[in-house]
């Protein structure tokens, strides 16, 4: 009985810490660049000169998805478009950060 208990609170434990990382990051990696945050956080997904912003997808954070945006010319039905060069990450907390794309060398993964 109290194996179950433990068994059970560390299962719940591992969930919490798993699904709550709330918070804006500084960078987000990609195969070939890292997405650099810029700017301040905000209320609303913004884009430094590029229009309103578009839901481009999502991505994963431990076990949450976050919203992302990206410039309205952004294709996201080719995989071998290139990536924006900048996108805006929704945060968790109702907030959003924007984020300045720098690419790797060529070649690099």
């Amino acid at each position: 009985m109290v194996g179950s208990l433990v068994f059970i609170g560390v299962g719940l434990l591992g969930l919490s810490l798993a699904t709550s990382r709330v918070g804006c990051f500084n960078e987000l990696q990609t195969a070939d660049g890292v997405y650099r945050a810029s700017g301040e956080v905000t209320s609303a997904p913004t884009l430094v000169g590029a229009g309103a912003p578009l839901e481009i997808g999502t991505t994963l954070v431990g076990l949450s998805t976050r919203r992302v945006y990206g410039p309205p010319s952004t294709d996201v039905t080719d995989v071998n478009a290139p990536r924006p060069p900048e996108i805006a990450v929704e945060c968790g907390d109702g907030t959003y950060q924007g984020y300045q794309l720098e690419p790797g060398p060529p070649g690099a993964s």
